[in-house]
């Protein structure tokens, strides 16, 4: 297995997959839809945004998107850890950890100390990032008039 930086087709062909893996991803907020996972990415990749591939034989097992911006918060430039995927056949032997503990590594080595990721509720993967050290510092919360009713 090797990490590294996805080439500029390696990245259309994730933009394009992203779509495929969003009710996934969302914990089935979102449904999927081949236009918004691309829509949803392509404006990130364009701002200087970009993936990592855990690269096994020429065949991508999984990636993870990552980024920074100035989060007028804190006053400083934050990391951003922005999609982490990897295809279910190739879960559970450590690739989603390896593909974290390198964007980490690389937003660490680019002068960056705070990074940031959003989760959402239910998604398994928010044991792992609990584990690399992530702490919750903020919940979003909706209400959708179309869902519920209220009385």
């Amino acid at each position: 297995m090797t990490i590294r930086k996805a080439s500029k087709s390696e990245t259309d062909y994730i933009l394009r997959m992203s779509g495929h893996v969003t009710e996934e991803s969302t914990m089935g907020y979102a449904t999927n839809n081949l236009e918004n996972g691309y829509n949803m990415f392509q404006p990130m990749v364009k701002n200087g945004a970009y993936y990592l591939v855990d690269d096994h034989n020429r065949v991508i097992t999984g990636w993870i998107l990552l980024g920074s911006e100035w989060n007028p918060l804190t006053n400083n430039v934050t990391g951003l850890l922005l999609q982490l995927y990897v295809f279910p056949l190739y879960r559970n032997f450590g690739i989603g950890k390896k593909l974290m503990q390198a964007a980490i590594q690389e937003l660490q080595s680019r002068g960056i100390g705070t990074i940031q990721l959003n989760v959402f509720a239910g998604n398994p993967a928010k044991a792992l990032y609990k584990k690399l050290g992530f702490r919750e510092i903020s919940t979003v919360m909706e209400l959708d008039f179309f869902k519920k009713n209220f009385g």
